[in-house]
């Protein structure tokens, strides 16, 4: 897959993507497929990018594990005050309501104003709406990653769904595929 820069963000994909492959275990690719963007301060700023979230399906459980969450402030602000500790937030594979489920199931990427969707039937919609507002997050797309037994990216962003461009949708796709690349090579 060729990897060109972005003409909106001026990410260079090609070096994430030899980030994602220079990790030499699970943890390590984990940790920098949520991290390796913030390392563009400028331009994940400019995308009002902040919060990127991994999560694996777990065919043993029947679940969508969360696996990573990268280390930003705005994420921080999420799991400082959620009444669930992040791993243990774990959503029914064939649960619908839930738009990561159903970004998986269809294998196209969803989208919300209102994390109730993102966090059902784990959490309350009061309760999600807590993380989210404590994270300042107006807005996250689920992009699924097929890889290993299906997953996906949360892309949390601290602007409204109106705001969001091509330019978002493209960097969503194109790390998506990276993402996906990297976790099918590393096994």
């Amino acid at each position: 897959m060729a990897t060109p820069k972005s003409n909106f963000s001026g990410i260079d994909y090609s070096a994430l993507k030899g980030q994602l492959e220079a990790a030499r275990s699970d943890d390590e690719l984990f940790n920098s497929i949520v991290n390796a963007p913030f390392a563009y301060k400028i331009e994940t700023t400019l995308l009002f990018l902040g919060i990127i979230v991994l999560l694996l399906v777990n065919k043993k459980t029947g679940t969508i594990d969360r696996i990573a969450l990268s280390q930003t402030e705005l994420a921080k602000g999420t799991t400082d005050v959620s009444v669930k500790r992040f791993e243990d937030i774990k959503i029914p594979v064939g649960y619908d309501a839930n738009i990561i489920a159903k970004a998986i199931k269809t294998g196209e990427p969803q989208d919300t104003g209102d994390w109730q969707y993102l966090f059902t039937p784990a959490l309350s919609p009061d309760e999600a709406r807590l993380n989210q507002a404590s994270g300042g997050i107006g807005y996250s797309a689920v992009y699924p990653i097929h890889a290993r037994d299906g997953g996906a990216l949360i892309f949390s962003y601290y602007q409204y769904p109106q705001d969001i461009t091509s330019a978002h949708h493209e960097f969503m796709k194109m790390y998506s595929q990276l993402a996906t690349e990297a976790l099918k090579n590393n096994r």
